[in-house]
């Protein structure tokens, strides 16, 4: 007899519903079986395993259960479940309310089925890595023939997370992985869980034959590797000395953040508005059937270079700003990318074509940035350099991100000392949070062993 937790449910909900499409659902099974270090479930899905192990009592045959039963069963407020395998038949007991229940399912005889093999090498980050992997969703196209541009490019050599849609990029920088080729990892819903933050501190990552593994606490998973091509955009760092910066002042970015999306001017499709900068900094959108415009001036921030006026997807600026971008350049000269540096982060945009729309000067709407109380989000800050740390490399000095070590014209940023402070206390940070996590992980683990005793204690009185 096997005395089954159904404190278990969490993570294969989220497995299930991250990697899943519903019309599969039937098609799944959850497998169970009892290993030296504990319980295990496995369950298989779409391009995706996962693994996941708590300390158990008792002893009983592999067995494997239908997703319905699994889910309903998780479901009910019943701490723990007695299970009987008799061959294929399984006999689940519990109590409701003090009253004794149970019921028969049949076992699917699954259990055969094996997940991935485990890397070799792996590499132990903070939980920010799942922020990084959010914010790369974001900017993919599934739709793409020519490229995989619905995956997530991890550039071994360049220590870098790279994501594009053909017209917005994003590159973050400051990853030691753990192999040295690239790969092409799927987009999930499961690296936004906020279940997988609430059971540990770190995640692990390595690659195996065709998967990509992820470790965090108790729970692994496999993500199949794509397959295709995927571009290169380190020449949009070249040859940027003759650019137009933007210097964009945190406060100056809350304020655009939140009055951006009421600019007029969307049409639908492009959303266009304007980043002028012109004996100033403004971002204005315009509504053509009034011959209107509304102008955000952004009285903190500055620009160096040439007067220029950047025609941009409202959308992508959007993105810019959420991402943490903080400079913004591009050539007056010749229509060409425009490129983003912050947060450890690269952020190339195209700008659209066209341009601006001619309005009489007294028909601006103008709204100042110093004109209302001044308000930067206090949002947790999604660093990319130095989330490689971990207790076994934490000696290690984290490098500033190679496409934002300088500034234009060539000019060293004059912060280094800085910087290896702040990574220095990043590095410090993530072996407490491992050492806080271990300790929650045995209390946990001290637990469960004390309810599961006192059960069996119940159950010779029975």
């Amino acid at each position: 007899m096997l005395v089954l937790a159904f404190v278990i449910g969490t993570p294969f909900m989220l497995f299930i519903l991250a990697t899943a499409n519903p019309r599969q659902f039937e098609d799944i099974a959850i497998a169970f079986a009892l290993r030296s270090d504990g319980l295990q479930l496995t369950a298989f899905c779409n391009g995706a395993a996962l693994s996941f192990t708590v300390p158990s009592a008792g002893e009983v045959e592999a067995f494997t259960l239908p997703w319905s039963i699994v889910k309903e069963f998780a479901a009910k407020k019943n701490d723990y479940i007695d299970t009987i395998v008799n061959g294929k038949d399984v006999t689940l007991s519990w109590s409701t309310n003090g009253i004794p229940q149970t019921r028969n399912v049949q076992s699917l005889g699954q259990t055969d089925r094996r997940l991935p093999p485990l890397p070799d090498k792996t590499t132990t980050y903070s939980l920010n890595l799942f922020d990084a992997l959010v914010d790369a969703g974001r900017i993919v196209d599934t739709e793409n023939k020519r490229y995989a541009l619905g995956a997530i490019c991890f550039r071994g050599e360049k220590s870098q997370i790279l994501s594009t849609d053909g017209r917005q990029a994003l590159m973050q920088d400051g990853f030691n992985w753990p192999f040295s080729d690239d790969v092409l990892c799927p987009v999930s819903k499961i690296f936004g869980s906020k279940e997988l933050r609430e059971i540990g501190e770190t995640v692990k990552v390595g690659v195996e034959d065709d998967w990509i593994f992820f470790n965090v606490h108790n729970v692994n998973f496999w993500l199949r590797k794509v397959d295709g091509r995927f571009p290169k955009f380190d020449q949009f760092t070249q040859n940027i000395d003759d650019h137009t910066w933007l210097h964009l002042d945190p406060t100056d970015a809350a304020f655009l953040t939140e009055r951006l999306d009421a600019l007029p001017g969307k049409d639908g499709r492009h959303d266009p508005v304007y980043v002028k900068l012109d004996n100033g900094v403004a971002v204005r959108g315009h509504d053509t059937a009034k011959q209107t415009a509304t102008e955000l001036r952004l009285v903190r921030s500055r620009y160096e270079g040439t007067n220029v006026t950047m025609p941009m997807n409202r959308k992508q600026l959007k993105n810019a700003l959420d991402f943490g971008i903080n400079r913004l350049g591009c050539d007056p000269k010749v229509e060409s990318p425009a490129i983003g540096y912050g947060d450890g982060k690269l952020f190339v945009v195209m700008p659209l074509e066209g341009d601006e729309p001619t309005v009489d000067a007294d028909k601006v709407t103008v709204l100042a940035s110093n004109s209302v109380k001044a308000s930067v989000p206090s949002k947790k800050t999604k660093t990319a350099d130095c989330r490689r740390q971990t207790a076994a490399n934490s000696s290690a000095v984290c490098r500033p991100p190679s496409a934002v070590s300088k500034l234009p014209n060539g000019k060293v940023v004059l912060l280094d000392d800085a910087m290896r402070l702040r990574n220095n206390l990043r590095e410090t940070l993530v072996g407490v949070n491992v050492l806080i996590q271990s300790i929650k992980s045995q209390r946990r683990q001290d637990k469960l062993l004390r309810d599961t005793v006192n059960s069996l204690r119940k159950l010779q009185n029975v």
